[in-house]
């Protein structure tokens, strides 16, 4: 049976600050970077509520994904990256591996 947690608040968007206002308004689970060294810590705090999806803006997913990789491994979350500026290069990536995975071909 899923955790109460999951169900609560199964999205967290993990982003600059400017954009996560707006979601955070909205009522999302979302937890705002200001600097390079708040990226881990807030990693850590958003995989705690063990959200089933989250939402990673693409410059800190790079930066993270080595972290990222170690909590795939453990947990059952999603992690997606998304772009302000519209950048979906590492999005394909993403999809393209996971394609692979589920299928066995691009």
């Amino acid at each position: 049976m899923p955790e109460t947690a999951v169900l609560e608040k199964p999205l967290a968007i993990l982003g600059e600050e400017d954009i996560i206002l707006g979601l955070r308004a909205l009522g999302f689970n979302t937890y705002a970077i200001k600097g390079p060294q708040e990226l881990s810590a807030a990693l850590e705090r958003m995989m705690s509520q063990k959200p089933a999806v989250c939402l990673v803006q693409d410059n800190f997913y790079a930066a993270l994904e080595a972290q990222i990789s170690n909590h795939k491994e453990l947990a059952r979350t999603i992690f997606i990256p998304f772009s302000k500026q519209g950048r979906i290069d590492l999005i394909d990536n993403i999809v393209r591996d996971i394609r692979l995975r589920a299928t066995g071909t691009f």
